[in-house]
């Protein structure tokens, strides 16, 4: 009786490897891809709370009162008719 050969061909073998290979690369790919993804998409939630943050605050500026309060803080402003009195600290007022 005459042995019967029951090896896989060299050949087979290697496309069996480089196919693995080349499965558990694009596996490796699409884990990195999403978490890049995640990062991504929590970024733009923080910015989007952001976002809506800064509206807010820009309809509280946006009113007279505010708008002169800034005027009057940052700006020093003053009404037409007023006065700006500046004490100097440090100076002995009385005699």
């Amino acid at each position: 009786m005459a042995k019967k050969n029951h090896s896989i061909p060299l050949q087979k073998l290697l496309i069996l490897f480089v196919g693995t290979i080349a499965i558990v690369y694009a596996f490796l790919l699409y884990y990195k891809q999403k978490s890049k993804l995640l990062m991504y998409e929590e970024e733009i939630k923080q910015l989007k709370e952001e976002n809506a943050m800064l509206e807010k605050t820009l309809k509280q500026v946006d009113t007279p009162f505010m708008t002169e309060k800034i005027a009057r803080e940052q700006l020093g402003m003053m009404k037409s008719g007023e006065y700006k009195i500046m004490i100097k600290e440090g100076k002995n007022v009385s005699r």
